[in-house]
């Protein structure tokens, strides 16, 4: 009769923090603490290297674990047995203290603060790619990071789909925008009962709602974008109608020496800022439509959506009446004795010419 007892199994010996030695590139901190870890030490390495950013943080570590972690099969650089050891201990000990007082600052907690961005920028890819394929949070966290950048190209894609579908209405081709939209509707949902096509969905709703958005708020891109800054030096060179597509439109008329007497001055803006600037002297009468904006008259201002500006007040035929007649779609109408860019600060009262100059 065999009596013998089965063996039993021994216990793996416990994981031990060491400075590795098959895997190192300075002094095999990271590739031990990878081994410790379980994970590759090339992400460590990463991280040890962000950190270094973070106010020294990695640094001070990596010369703490340097100094007090031992070698893998050998002892620590700081060996307490020898004066040099215990030198080197004392200083691994201040870098670990160096780095709990960089952790304490607030310069890391800070720093991970930014992140917050970031990660909800990454969240919002994944739920764009989840609406686009399907595919959820499944998968390791490579799958996940491929994941989050294709559903942000997708965002960034159907964003300038956006502006394009607002471009090509605001040009006065809103039924090639509309076109489109319904022929990418009509694949949706002709593929609802063949093939699913949801990678379709959010480009042609982004084109869709560009056109329609412009198209409701009646916006006239014509005229071109960018910014387009006038400084006439002569009345002569004072033009009666000044258009801009997208962006900043200055029509600066302080040097323009402008005759007696109302003149008439026409601003046409799709998209941006439009601004007047008139001398002291000058009367201004104004008539403003903006689609959704403000209008900004001196110290005086009115916004909203559908905002229509009517103020004329009356000068004697001495004064120069400047007649505005502005039309902006999504933006705003500013009418001031200064050049905002050249002086900032509240806009001070204006039209005293319409008031000192003004008839009943």
């Amino acid at each position: 009769m065999d009596t013998t007892s089965p063996t039993t199994p021994s216990s793996p010996p416990p994981r031990r923090l060491v400075r590795s030695r098959k895997n190192r590139v300075i002094a095999g901190v990271c590739g031990g603490l990878g081994e410790y870890l379980g994970v590759d030490a090339f992400y460590v390495r990463v991280a040890a290297v962000a950190s270094v950013l973070l106010a020294g943080l990695g640094a001070f570590l990596y010369l703490g674990a340097l100094l007090l972690v031992p070698e893998e099969d050998g002892e620590a650089l700081a060996d307490t047995t020898t004066r040099r050891g215990r030198f080197l201990a004392a200083v691994g000990v201040v870098a670990l203290v160096a780095a709990a007082a960089v952790l304490l600052s607030g310069a890391v907690l800070g720093a991970l603060w930014g992140l917050i961005p970031l990660t909800l920028l990454a969240l919002a890819g994944l739920f764009v790619w989840w609406m686009s394929s399907g595919e959820g949070l499944s998968g390791d966290w490579k799958v996940l990071l491929r994941r989050a950048l294709a559903g942000l190209a997708v965002l960034a894609g159907s964003f300038a789909l956006f502006l394009t579908g607002g471009w090509i209405a605001g040009t006065g081709h809103g039924e090639v925008a509309a076109a489109l939209a319904i022929g990418a509707g009509v694949a949706i949902i002709v593929g609802a009962f063949v093939r699913p096509i949801r990678p379709v969905i959010l480009p042609a709703l982004a084109l869709a709602l560009g056109a329609g958005f412009v198209a409701a708020a009646d916006v006239d891109l014509h005229g071109g974008v960018g910014e387009r800054k006038y400084r006439p030096s002569e009345a002569a060179d004072v033009r009666d109608h000044y258009r801009l597509g997208a962006g900043r439109l200055v029509v600066d008329l302080r040097d323009a020496q402008l005759p007696k007497g109302d003149v008439p001055l026409r601003l046409d803006l799709g998209l941006g800022d439009a601004v007047l600037v008139v001398p002291k002297d000058v009367c201004v009468a104004t008539k403003a439509t903006v689609g959704a904006g403000v209008v900004q008259m001196f110290d005086r201002d009115s916004g909203g959506i559908d905002v229509d500006f009517d103020e004329r007040p009356r000068a004697t035929p001495t004064v120069t009446r400047v007649l505005v007649d502005a039309d902006v779609g999504l933006g705003a109408l500013e009418v001031q004795h200064e050049d905002p860019d050249e002086v900032h600060g509240p806009p001070g009262p204006g039209n005293r010419a319409c008031e000192h100059g003004a008839r009943a």
